[in-house]
């Protein structure tokens, strides 16, 4: 009777050891993704780049098909230092005095509909003002150099304008996971307590 109430005894303590380093493991990652924690905002704005109807009925070419293969080019141009420098020009004042056109290449972003003519360009900032600015700057100056640009190239046709309602606001890290390897990593350690404990009162 004895030996089993020591045995429960142990047991027990060592079941207080994990949770108490699985809370302290969940505690920290906790408060080290609230000091690593960065909120962003991301506005997106499409595009259809492609030649008109008739112009493929006149045509021995098919420009659809066509258009549909250049998808891919336009998105690295959209990317390209050449339209966030002209995007930048797009810009009030005081943003151009705070975004360098380098600033701008680095938050830009594009992604190509497939099986489709459409472009969607979007901006990454630290304000919901900024992303949709820069967005729209950049999908005007898009459509302004891409005839430059590539000769041949459809016709961009700007779809809604990006806004501050549709704008999406992200969250790095999750807390949840860091907190979730916070108790893993805790439960573990205190597992290995554990071990050792009783490793040693065997020895002794």
């Amino acid at each position: 009777m004895i030996a089993n109430n020591s045995k429960s005894k142990i047991f027990l303590k060592y079941i207080i050891i994990v949770l108490v380093m699985m809370l302290l493991g969940g505690a920290g990652m906790f408060g080290l993704a609230k000091h690593r924690q960065n909120t962003f905002y991301i506005a997106r704005r499409s595009m259809v780049i492609s030649h008109a109807i008739h112009e493929e009925r006149n045509s021995n070419n098919n420009f659809n098909s066509a258009d549909q293969q250049m998808m891919d080019t336009y998105s690295k141009i959209i990317e390209d230092p050449i339209i966030s420098k002209a995007a930048r020009n797009y810009l009030p004042s005081q943003m151009k005095k705070k975004y360098s056109s380098d600033d701008i290449n680095s938050m830009l972003d594009s992604k190509v509909s497939q099986q489709t003519l459409v472009l969607t360009v979007e901006a990454k900032a630290s304000s919901k003002s900024a992303a949709v600015k820069i967005t729209n700057a950049a999908a005007k100056a898009m459509k302004t150099n891409l005839p430059s640009i590539q000769p041949g190239a459809g016709t961009v046709r700007l779809l809604a304008p990006a806004t501050m309602k549709d704008t999406n606001q992200v969250t790095t890290p999750h807390t949840k996971k860091y907190v979730a390897v916070g108790l893993a990593l805790g439960g573990m350690v205190g597992l290995i307590i554990c071990f050792v404990d009783e490793t040693w009162s065997r020895l002794i």
